[in-house]
């Protein structure tokens, strides 16, 4: 059994998970610390975390995907009423201090279920990929132009209900999670490259136009009454000028800018980090890595990151399987965006959007479902037929 267990298991895709787990263990004391929190107290929470991610990884990895793409609308339907049920059971909490209803309060337990949803929405994309594919492959038919264009309203009927939801909680951040994980998966599945230009034109036009609206009296005017909020437009006002608004609006990000330019090669040490920054064991978790080891520091967690990447795309390469290297991408560009977005807002490259660096920033929730996620990828089998047994 152990040997077996031995031959299965993929310590290269492990191995840099494991470092996340104990690096996360470790920059949340480290924030705790700096803001006078009981270390003691941050370390056993988020040692638990970890403990029930990398259980949830282990139990995952042992589901065949197929069965998992089989039940994939289930979990996608339960994790759209998760969601719903924000609505009467969010944490008062979090919503007094946010102003948002994104966190489920059950009890004494508070979590978010956009995150169940991340993964949920992937398995249920993916699923349909796949379906599309094995429909015209068994009909011998060759996908064209108006077969790739049924294929995307398919997808934006089933996903409309998501971005609905996100919509009305106002969860912008993670309704571009959403937007980069279709994103990929159209790219490696072969949708037509001109629809994939359209997309991109209207992506492009949207984004300016909200450029626009943003400084422009009139477009707050319009943006105020899709239930935009003063500060998500404050952010972006921060965003093209922080020094600008660096006592009012932009205080946190010019903050940011400061801890990391402060950190230098190879950072001040843990007790030589001065530079306070709001919400930093959270959102801006990625200064206390810049300030206290520097750029050398930052480097080595963005590079892990990116081998994290080539070991779960390897796997699902070398399974041969279209199913897996579906969900491998869709993954991948999920927390690469994720990434992208929490260090470009640390740095001041793109604007602060709330949306967590994957391991590091404090939240259970996140570090669980991602536990799951990084499960379904150590589960990649070559021997498992995936396409064939979805329908089964």
């Amino acid at each position: 059994m152990i040997k077996r267990l031995s031959n299965e298991f993929n310590y290269s895709l492990f191995l840099p998970i494991f470092i996340f787990y104990l690096l996360s263990i470790g920059v949340q004391a480290i924030a705790a610390d700096l803001d006078g929190v009981d270390v003691r107290r941050v370390i056993l929470k988020q040692t638990i975390f970890c403990l029930v991610s990398f259980i949830l990884l282990v139990v995952t990895s042992r589901i065949p995907v197929s069965t998992l793409l089989r039940y994939a609308p289930i979990l996608y339907v339960l994790s759209l009423g998760l969601m719903a049920l924000l609505y009467w059971f969010y944490d008062p909490a979090m919503y007094a201090l946010t102003n948002t209803k994104r966190w489920l309060r059950i009890g004494s337990f508070s979590f978010q279920p956009s995150e169940l949803m991340k993964l949920s929405f992937i398995l249920f994309m993916v699923r349909l990929t796949v379906s599309y594919e094995m429909e015209w492959s068994q009909k011998n038919l060759t996908r064209d132009l108006k077969s790739d264009l049924r294929y995307l309203i398919k997808i934006a009927m089933y996903s409309l209900p998501t971005f609905l939801l996100m919509f009305m909680q106002r969860d912008f951040g993670t309704s571009l999670v959403f937007i980069a994980i279709l994103g990929a998966l159209f790219i490696i599945a072969g949708v037509h490259w001109k629809i994939l230009t359209i997309i991109t034109g209207i992506g492009a036009t949207l984004g300016s136009t909200l450029l626009v609206l943003v400084f422009s009296e009139w477009g707050n005017k319009l943006l105020y009454s899709l239930h935009f909020k003063t500060y998500q437009l404050d952010r972006v006002r921060a965003w093209i000028d922080p020094f600008q608004y660096s006592d009012t609006i932009a205080y946190q990000q010019v903050q940011s800018l400061y801890a990391i330019g402060s950190g230098g090669l190879f950072g001040r040490g843990i007790s030589g980090i001065s530079v306070y920054v709001p919400v930093r064991e959270s959102d801006m978790i990625f200064t206390v890595v810049g300030e206290g080891f520097g750029f050398m520091g930052a480097a080595f967690v963005v590079f892990l990151y990116f081998y994290l990447f080539y070991q779960i795309l390897s796997a699902a390469l070398r399974t041969n399987n279209k199913a897996n290297l579906y969900l491998a991408v869709a993954f991948v560009f999920g927390l690469m965006f994720q990434i992208f977005e929490n260090i470009g807002a640390a740095i001041g490259i793109l604007p602060l959007t709330g949306i967590p660096l994957p391991f590091l920033s404090q939240g259970g929730t996140s570090l669980i479902v991602l536990g799951i996620g990084l499960g379904v990828t150590m589960g990649f089998k070559k021997q498992e037929l995936v396409m064939n047994k979805i329908k089964e």
